[in-house]
């Protein structure tokens, strides 16, 4: 029976650690910077991912006003050619938040849109290059600011040190980035691509992702600063199973009445349990139930400068969650 189960493919693994990763697997991500050092999944030219939330309802703390938060996140990312794995590409992520309220100490509405161009530059004394261009906007009322225009580069350099270990550095641009917006960044890692786990470590991105049987999955990721997300995927066969994650969202948005300089932050904890259908490598879907707390609000410059503005009550919410490839 051990011969006739279905092996995971790891290049799929890693595709989906991306998308699960840097973009939130429960959670809501916002960087795509790494991208460009990400395999594909054999011929796949289109990736989606998509992961709606709705809450239960709930209220402000301190407050009388209620509360109905809703949140999407929406990510997808197209090669030229299905045939090259360092085919040029472009990506985008659509995020949007909307809190439910009418309270006066916050803006209700949140929404960021970005898009990129990827493409390897080619290699110098073994390191392959790579840049990663574009911008996006992000707002609390989307299109009545020009400061919520933003910038993205990055460049990245990746070099092996054997068959499955290489080092990757890169100087990161993120206009709208929790730290030191509009400031190029340093960044680094160290990758490994094995048959049973990968991990990539480093700053400001790191993940881990680990098969120990073919119908068990965990991936972890890091992003800095406060963005985190553990999921755990058990297929009962090879199309059905269930899923639990648990993770933590952190995001700042240029307020409509205001500049980059002082922006709205929103924090959300949660955990999600639910079932999922796989039909590798075309699409997966999933449904969950989960518990979000910690839900907060600050407004300042960056995570250095930050002041609490309020709170919304833990609430129970549902999910679902769409991947898609061809």
């Amino acid at each position: 029976m051990g011969d006739s189960k279905p092996r995971i493919n790891m290049n799929r693994i890693l595709g989906v650690v991306v998308v699960v990763c840097l973009l939130g697997s429960g959670a809501m991500g916002q960087s795509l910077g790494r991208l460009i050092a990400e395999p594909w999944n054999g011929n796949v030219c289109y990736q989606s991912y998509d992961h709606p939330v709705v809450e239960s309802g709930g209220h402000v703390n301190g407050d009388s006003s209620d509360s109905q938060v809703f949140g999407w996140d929406s990510f997808g990312r197209i090669r030229f050619n299905p045939d090259d794995q360092q085919s040029p590409f472009v990506a985008y992520h659509l995020l949007t938040l909307g809190l439910g309220t009418d309270t006066p100490l916050f803006k209700t509405q949140m929404d960021e849109m970005s898009g990129v161009l990827g493409f390897h530059v080619g290699e110098f004394a073994d390191w392959d290059t790579g840049v990663t261009i574009g911008g996006g906007y992000s707002s609390t009322h989307p299109f009545v600011n020009e400061s919520g225009v933003f910038k993205i580069a990055h460049l990245t350099a990746q070099k092996p040190i054997d068959a499955r270990d290489s080092i990757l550095v890169a100087v990161d641009y993120e206009g709208n980035n929790s730290l030191l917006p509009d400031t190029p960044i340093p960044g680094f890692a160290l990758l490994h691509r094995g048959e049973f786990y990968s991990f990539m470590a480093g700053y400001p991105d790191s993940y881990f992702a680990w098969t120990p049987k073919w119908n068990v999955k965990i991936a972890a990721l890091y992003e800095a600063p406060y963005t985190a997300d553990i999921d755990l995927d058990y297929r009962m066969n090879k199309h059905y199973g269930f899923y639990g994650d648990v993770g933590n969202f952190f995001q700042g948005f240029v307020r409509s009445d205001s500049n980059i300089d002082h922006r709205q932050f929103f924090q959300m904890t949660r955990m999600e349990l639910g079932l999922r259908c796989n039909f590798d490598p075309y699409w997966d879907g999933a449904i969950g139930f989960g518990y979000a707390f910690d839900q907060s609000v600050s407004n300042g410059y960056d995570i250095r400068d930050m002041r609490g503005v309020g709170h919304i009550s833990n609430e129970p919410y549902l999910a679902l969650i769409l991947r898609g490839g061809f």
